[in-house]
């Protein structure tokens, strides 16, 4: 684990940022947490304890490293919704956006956009990254995936963690598919799953832990089901009744917020465009 000092942080929301380098499968992620105590002191007392428990866990390595270097493993990057009829994915986001289903960051009324200040400052900071890009003689394309993301954890006061590596382990009996193991960290599933949350963060007004996904290049709906297939994961690793859990998807430009469940609807959406058979849809069933 590595500790960046002072002469590393730009931010005063936060000391130090602590780093934890993982290779799952022969790829490198680093897992980077502010430690903005300020942030997690405004959760209540059973998410302090399992987010802290779960950095901690995270920290020292001790999380299912066997399944992150399976390469048999269902990974949730690879979900995705794919194979649907030409011109499918603009009337389904078009409709979600219109029965308020996903909530577009650009198009939510000036009297609410305080509730959202934070995803403003956050869509502030990535073009900032953009600017400071271009402004590099030796840049040559765009910022990297992981420049824009440290970026947010730095600057963004209710970030915590970038590239969060979650999982759950597959159920041997049926019979245990209800119950929890002694290990709050280490529950089973109908499947085997992993991923890695790009930025994790905390909205104290709507009391929302927020999995957020930064996609360059847009095409936001394409990539949901991996969104909320995180957000579906963390919320049973935590394991806390009642706990709210928000997506965001993200670029430069523009921002979606939506509640995991609305993958449940585009499960229903999609069978009218194909109905394509994708790995996310036979466990969404089980969820």
């Amino acid at each position: 684990m590595e500790i960046f000092g002072e002469n590393y942080l730009k931010n005063k929301n936060t000391d130090t940022i602590s780093i934890q380098r993982f290779f799952h499968s022969g790829i490198k992620y680093e897992f980077k947490l502010a430690k903005r105590q300020n942030v997690i002191s405004l959760m209540s007392k059973p998410i302090q304890t399992k987010i802290n428990g779960l950095f901690d866990l995270i920290l020292k390595k001790q999380i299912a490293l066997d399944l992150f270097n399976d390469s048999k493993i269902t990974r949730c990057s690879n979900f995705k919704i794919t194979k649907l009829n030409r011109g499918a994915h603009k009337i389904i986001s078009e409709k979600l956006l219109e029965t308020g289903s996903i909530n577009r960051i650009n198009s939510i009324p000036t009297s609410k956009i305080g509730d959202y200040k934070w995803v403003h400052n956050l869509l502030d900071i990535v073009n900032e990254s953009f600017e400071d890009f271009e402004k590099d003689p030796d840049s040559y394309y765009k910022p990297s995936h992981d420049s824009v993301l440290t970026a947010i954890l730095l600057k963004l006061g209710n970030a915590l963690s970038i590239e969060t590596p979650i999982w759950l382990r597959k159920q041997k009996k049926l019979t245990d598919y209800m119950n929890i193991g002694k290990n709050d960290y280490d529950f089973s599933y109908s499947k085997s799953i992993t991923g890695h949350i790009d930025l994790l963060l905390y909205d104290k007004k709507g009391e929302n832990l927020i999995i957020a996904d930064y996609k360059p290049e847009g095409y936001f709906l394409r990539s949901l089901p991996q969104i909320a297939f995180y957000a579906l994961i963390l919320r049973r690793i935590l394991n806390i009744r009642g706990l709210n859990v928000k997506c965001l998807s993200f670029n430069k430009d523009d921002a979606w917020i939506y509640s995991p469940e609305v993958l449940k609807e585009i499960n229903e959406e999609i069978k009218k465009y194909g109905n394509p058979n994708l790995p996310w849809r036979e466990i969404l069933r089980t969820i």
